[in-house]
């Protein structure tokens, strides 16, 4: 529960739907005190494409995600069903709609929605493994079967030079947090946040964390 840089107070993920990427990036920037120098959005389609164009990602599970009540809404429409889906412990080879379903899933991991944060970071890392071993001449397959499905602030060219610099980044210097109750945030509840069960954040826990990461 944060201010939003296009006014007022709302849950962080709010900023992109009132103001697109431009208010979600202020959003972050100002709260976190970071700089934010591109960004990427990929819809959930696309998503499925990127995963199934590299050839799918390997993420080791540690707890596994039951679902018995998984929106089945891939197809489009306002009116779907709901699916069970599970992808259990271990090491898992996901092709892309299995990875959207471990990345998605909101019910049963016993870590709560903070267990669905630290999964999508572990997709993200196994599709920048992925991502190394493109050369500029798979970008144009990638492009074509994401389009409609993505958007960024990077021209080609600028995707073109990270790749190379992408093939030797060490997957070891990644750091990732997940910020965790209650030593990072607190749930709350109440009129003070529009009726809406919360997250609100312990921001002298967390900038300090911030800080050391991304100086």
């Amino acid at each position: 529960w944060v201010p939003l840089s296009t006014g007022g107070r709302a849950k962080i993920d709010a900023a992109y739907s009132y103001g697109g990427a431009s208010a979600a990036i202020a959003t972050v920037e100002r709260n976190f005190h970071v700089h934010v120098d591109e960004y990427a959005w990929i819809g959930l389609k696309g998503l499925i494409k990127l995963i199934d164009q590299l050839g799918g990602v390997d993420v080791f599970v540690t707890n596994p995600v039951l679902d018995d009540f998984y929106p089945d809404d891939i197809g489009g429409g306002y009116l779907y069903g709901y699916k069970r889906v599970a992808v259990l412990p271990g090491a898992q080879h996901l092709d892309g709609s299995r990875a959207l379903q471990y990345v998605r899933s909101r019910h049963n991991d016993i870590n709560g929605d903070f267990g669905r944060s630290a999964r999508q970071q572990q997709v993200l890392i196994g599709i920048k493994a992925k991502a190394s071993t493109l050369s500029a001449a798979d970008l144009p397959d990638i492009v074509d079967a994401l389009k409609g499905e993505f958007k960024t602030s990077m021209g080609l060219d600028r995707v073109r030079s990270l790749l190379g610099v992408a093939s030797g980044f060490d997957l070891g210097n990644i750091k990732q947090i997940v910020l965790y109750v209650p030593t990072y945030t607190s749930y709350d509840h109440g009129s003070a946040y529009g009726g809406q069960s919360v997250i609100v954040p312990h921001w002298n826990q967390i900038l300090p964390v911030v800080k050391a990461n991304f100086p």
